[in-house]
């Protein structure tokens, strides 16, 4: 092949490979949007931007975040690494929606493999737990009703 032919392919090659590189940036799916009501924070929440700024840091395997408050129900960010130990919320009700990563959640007697935008309930007094069956740490949006501070978490045993 002559050499000027083959330079030619070979620039073509690397314009190609730039445009589509830039494209599948251009066209990346944000992560999702969160729209919540804290009279002292900006309403949307990017996920993948909060995520930047509150990652769960590699020696930890649980993180919490509180997002704010209603009356009835406090919202959160729960990150998980590799799982919950089982336990139960003696005076709370929680409902999670898994943002990202996949794993499976033992609720009573039921496991159910999760994945992003599933959602389950655990009725207060449920043991309960959550285990990343995934690569990356798993990101869940978690809503508890009454308001929660943590303080209920009581650890479960057996079946």
């Amino acid at each position: 092949m002559p050499t000027t032919l083959r330079r030619t392919l070979s620039a073509l090659g690397v314009c190609c490979s730039v445009v589509t590189l830039g494209a599948c940036s251009f066209w990346r799916t944000p992560g999702p949007q969160l729209l919540v009501v804290d009279k002292d924070r900006e309403p949307k929440i990017d996920l993948d931007t909060w995520l930047d700024k509150n990652a769960i840091p590699a020696d930890q395997n649980i993180k919490a975040v509180r997002l704010g408050q209603t009356d009835a129900l406090s919202y959160h960010i729960v990150q998980i690494r590799d799982r919950e130990q089982p336990h139960v919320h003696a005076t709370h009700d929680l409902s999670v929606t898994l943002l990202r990563g996949e794993g499976m959640l033992q609720n009573g007697n039921a496991s159910q493999m999760m994945r992003k935008g599933d959602v389950a309930i655990v009725p207060r007094g449920m043991r309960h737990f959550f285990v990343n069956t995934g690569s990356e740490p798993a990101v869940a949006f978690v809503t508890f009703g009454p308001p929660s501070d943590g303080s209920d978490i009581v650890p479960a045993t057996g079946e």
